[in-house]
């Protein structure tokens, strides 16, 4: 899924105004983001699994473009109460 952001940033020479975010997430990312300490770690440790861009160059996303793609992508980590597989 496309994301564009609404404040492009620079990051080195490039001007980032697009990132592909992935859709499928696996157990390695969820211990990785559920290990981070605090918020603001939670939060970049979301981000670099979402983009598969290191920490340095999601650190220079804005805050409002930050809080709308972990809210696009929080629901794709299958947050709630698992259903039971007993038949």
């Amino acid at each position: 899924m496309q994301y564009k952001f609404k404040k492009p940033f620079k990051f080195g020479n490039e001007t980032i105004e697009t990132v592909e975010l992935k859709e499928e997430f696996n157990t390695g990312d969820m211990i990785r983001i559920t290990n981070a300490e605090g918020t603001g770690d939670k939060m970049g440790a979301m981000l670099v699994a979402a983009t598969g861009w290191p920490l340095p160059k999601v650190a220079q996303i804005s805050i409002p473009d930050s809080i709308a793609i972990s809210e696009i992508v929080t629901p794709f980590f299958g947050l709630g109460e698992a259903e039971s597989s007993e038949t």
